[in-house]
């Protein structure tokens, strides 16, 4: 058996308006809820890709350093490369070659002597 309640609910403009606004009220607190968690997901995600370009800026910063390095190291080779071309240019000219192999090694034509001196600056066959 169900027991009736003498409780009865007062239908009128207040109590509409009390209702309405507590209805509001909870819509207002969702709302804000909501857009605070939209708002921490924006924050996360602009968080996470000014990392990502901070970490890219880095590795590009580094990269250029090499790259600098790896430019200066390719002139220095380019130019001992240069240096050699010039030797062998010059090993492949007769006179150059032959003066060379006179000075250095004390070659001697037939009926030639060589007089080495203490104060030649010429370098000596045996020191290396």
């Amino acid at each position: 058996m169900a027991t009736q309640s003498n409780i009865t609910q007062l239908d009128n403009q207040y109590t509409r308006e009390v209702k309405k606004n507590s209805h509001r009220a909870v819509l207002s607190k969702r709302r804000k809820k909501r857009a605070l968690i939209i708002i921490c997901g924006f924050c996360l995600a602009f968080l996470f890709l000014g990392v990502q370009i901070v970490h890219a800026k880095n590795a590009m910063s580094q990269t250029n350093v090499q790259i600098s390095r790896r430019q200066q190291k390719l002139a220095r080779v380019k130019q001992t490369h240069q240096n050699l071309n010039e030797n062998v240019k010059l090993l492949n000219n007769k006179d150059y070659l032959e003066n060379l192999i006179r000075s250095k090694y004390y070659y001697a034509k037939s009926g030639e002597t060589i007089y080495s001196l203490p104060n030649d600056k010429a370098s000596d066959v045996t020191a290396k």
